[in-house]
């Protein structure tokens, strides 16, 4: 019989435990109260056949767990639900079981642990290098705690489990909260592009009306010019001054006509990409339009095709990549001077041009970004940083690409590939 006393010094040692430490503590009375050389409770891995340790005392102290199969060994009986019991020789009784020989075990008692269906989770052992005595008062102590343990296994699975629930409902949220998140980054993206796009064909009616309102006049002064110059050319007062003024009359007018080409080229409209145009005319409409912000600090250096380098696709959105390209060339270059370098050329089946400057460059940490939409490095209120962006999109949609190599207060080089048309 077990002792009243025996029992409340066993239940004072595990009161106001719970999980690990209760099953320690529990483990560590019992081996000391039965006698055991080794105690341990274990929980059943019944897909793999085999037991594993939670808690095992070995010799007085608190030892590694361990996992060992249970084919060949008496816990295979207490896995049936049977109280196994070996008092003397049970190295015989199983030869197969190497732990049992390793550890020079005599003697052998475990106990099932059920749990709140009834059914066998694990077990409760005690082994002895000396055959057992007492295998009353151990079964009824097994047998008044091991519905405590089977309790307390229950309870931390159920906890891990809703731990793991927990950290996979967290990871899906952190995982929606993404999706959202770049749901609405991409929606912000669309919005920006939409009002840039609306800016743009805003523009485009706008220089388009300005174009078509500045041709006449200038219509009307070209004709004065050849009217003025043949008439000093019949009546003798032709001289070096007049022409001077006239050459000058010409060549604003000429210049005008580029810009309201450059304008017109700029505002086409249409998502069609069947035109064929050439590229060196676009650039040179480009520069025609970016003359007054090239003025005389930047010196422009061309080195084109002698013959038209066509391309097929939409002129106006490759005008407006090329537009942007140089206006950023011409900003990085700050201060009082700077080398605009273009070139073009063909490389099999591809035109191709480079825009090259002088000018700050691209910092390393920012080459990867420059093509992602809204980022910019200029100054609040000069630039969204959709520019490149678009460029990058349109000359995709072209079935080309832009390449980019620049060193930090070097400059920068653009080249862009597009496809000849075939």
């Amino acid at each position: 019989m077990i002792q009243g006393e025996l029992l409340s010094d066993i239940i004072e040692a595990v009161s106001n435990t719970f999980g690990n430490e209760f099953l320690d503590r529990l483990t560590l009375k019992l081996a000391s109260t039965i006698g055991a050389d080794y105690t341990f409770i274990a929980i059943f891995d019944k897909e793999k056949y085999e037991s594993k340790t939670i808690t095992l005392v070995a010799k007085g102290q608190i030892a590694e767990n361990m996992a060992y199969s249970l084919k060949d060994t008496p816990c295979a009986e207490v896995f049936d639900n049977s109280v196994c019991y070996y008092p003397t020789e049970v190295q015989k009784v199983f030869p197969g079981d190497q732990l049992l020989i390793e550890m020079k075990i005599e003697g052998y008692i475990g106990s099932p642990l059920l749990n709140s269906k009834k059914e066998v989770m694990g077990l409760i052992v005690g082994l002895f290098e000396t055959e057992i005595q007492n295998k009353d008062q151990i079964l009824t102590l097994f047998q008044i705690f091991s519905g405590r343990i089977a309790a307390e296994l229950e309870r931390s699975e159920y906890e891990n489990r809703l731990e793991q629930n927990n950290h996979e409902l967290e990871s899906l949220v952190d995982k929606r909260t993404g999706e959202l998140k770049q749901t609405l980054d991409e929606l912000r993206e669309r919005q920006n592009q939409l009002i840039e796009s609306e800016k743009m064909a805003s523009l485009g009616l706008l220089s388009a009306g300005i174009a078509h309102e500045i041709n006449n006049p200038l219509n009307f002064i070209l004709g004065g010019y050849f009217g003025v110059r043949e008439i000093l050319e019949g009546s003798g007062l032709e001289s070096e001054k007049t022409k001077l003024y006239l050459d000058a009359i010409k060549e604003g007018v000429d210049r005008t006509s580029r810009i309201v080409k450059g304008l017109n080229q700029f505002t086409r409209s249409g998502d069609s990409f069947d035109e064929r145009f050439d590229l060196n005319e676009i650039l040179e409409n480009c520069l025609a339009m970016l003359t007054h912000s090239l003025r005389d600090r930047i010196k422009v250096q061309k080195d084109l095709t002698s013959q038209p380098l066509l391309v097929q696709g939409n002129s106006g959105k490759i005008h407006q990549v090329l537009l942007n390209v140089l206006t950023n060339a011409i900003q990085a270059m700050e201060g009082d001077s700077g080398i605009l370098g273009i070139q073009s050329f063909e490389e099999g089946p591809y035109a191709i041009m480079v825009i090259t400057d002088s000018g700050v460059g691209i910092r390393d940490e920012h080459l990867n970004l420059i093509r992602n939409p809204f980022f910019t490095t200029k100054e609040p209120g000069k630039g969204v940083g959709l520019g490149l962006s678009i460029a990058y999109k349109i000359i995709k949609d072209h079935n080309g690409l832009i390449e980019i190599e620049s060193e930090w207060r070097k400059g920068t080089k653009f080249l862009i590939k597009l496809p000849k048309p075939k």
